[in-house]
């Protein structure tokens, strides 16, 4: 009887982990595609302004400031962080040194982004602040890696 149930217990274990493992249950789901990233990020970017675009029904006048606003905001190539294996010939002084930069120009791109937010939204009436606060930067739910990212 013993016998029974442990040759019972595994083949449940045996059966429940290959269902977990199949594709399409969870496996596959958020797999990171670095060589189309770039492309993905930007078209996401694009579906989104266009949407915050509707909702914020500009002016004719207002129209001029968003696309200054867009060619400011825009995602550019995304700047690449030093390779490992060339950190990995610097001594640590080095590395710190090529890290810093990193960050600098980082900080500096972030910056100027900043810049054009407050510009473009000095340009909007209350209501329309009010549609962007709510709009422009949409709020994930869940781990940054994983959790629900985008709507579909």
């Amino acid at each position: 009887m013993k016998l029974k149930k442990l040759a019972l217990t595994g083949l449940l274990v045996l059966v429940c982990g290959t269902a977990f493992a199949e594709p399409g249950h969870g496996c596959d789901k958020g797999k990171f595609d670095k060589a189309n990233w770039q492309e993905h990020h930007l078209e996401h970017f694009e579906k989104h302004q266009d949407k915050l675009h509707t909702i914020l029904q500009l002016s004719s006048t207002q129209e001029t400031a968003w696309k200054n606003y867009q060619a400011q905001i825009k995602p550019q190539d995304k700047a690449e962080h030093p390779e490992v294996a060339e950190l990995n010939k610097l001594n640590t002084l080095q590395r710190l040194d090529k890290m810093e930069a990193w960050d600098k120009e980082r900080d500096a791109r972030q910056a100027d982004r900043a810049k054009a937010v407050r510009t473009f939204y000095a340009q909007l009436n209350d209501a329309q602040k009010k549609a962007f606060d709510e709009n422009a930067f949409p709020q994930h739910d869940g781990p940054h890696h994983g959790g629900p990212r985008h709507e579909k």
